[in-house]
């Protein structure tokens, strides 16, 4: 796929994939506090090719959707997209050296989005949460599901994003 049809392509595959992970989550998960982050994972892959600000844009509408829909109010996940997307364009030239730094960028940005999530819902009193629990039945398993989402993802995704 040439770049121009990325552009067009993307922002579709990732409000997609937002609709999956959300399903994924809520339906097949509902008993447990795992969460799905696909999206985010094929974001991090998109940003190769992607222009950092078509990205920038893409994921600011992609988190003022999910806020809309998923919490009623706008600002959380519309400033930690945008953000997690800077950043993954901060270390852009280290994190496509190979697979495996991918993959451990993967994990330090999905914890670094859970983190960020929580402290804003923290700071804005939508939420009370010991870190305890947090990090052992929240960010864990979470972490774990997204370690099987990307290994699975990972062939397809090349296949769409990389040349």
């Amino acid at each position: 796929m040439t770049q121009k049809h990325l552009k067009y392509f993307s922002p579709i595959l990732f409000f997609i994939l937002m609709l999956f992970d959300a399903q994924l989550t809520q339906r097949l998960l509902s008993s447990s506090v795992w969460r799905a982050h696909l999206m985010l994972i094929v974001m991090i892959f998109a940003t190769r090719y992607l222009p950092k600000g078509y990205m920038l844009v893409v994921s600011l509408c992609i988190g003022i959707v999910f806020d809309l829909y998923y919490l009623g109010l706008i600002g959380i996940y519309a400033v930690i997209l945008p953000l997690i997307i800077w950043l993954v364009y901060l270390v852009h030239p280290f994190l496509f050296e190979n697979i495996f730094n991918l993959f451990f960028g993967m994990i330090i940005f999905i914890t670094a989005f859970e983190s960020l999530n929580v402290s804003l819902q923290l700071i804005f009193n939508l939420i009370t949460v010991n870190p305890l629990y947090f990090v052992t039945k929240v960010l864990g398993p979470t972490l774990l599901l997204n370690m099987g989402l990307f290994c699975l993802s990972i062939y397809p995704v090349k296949k769409i994003f990389w040349k």
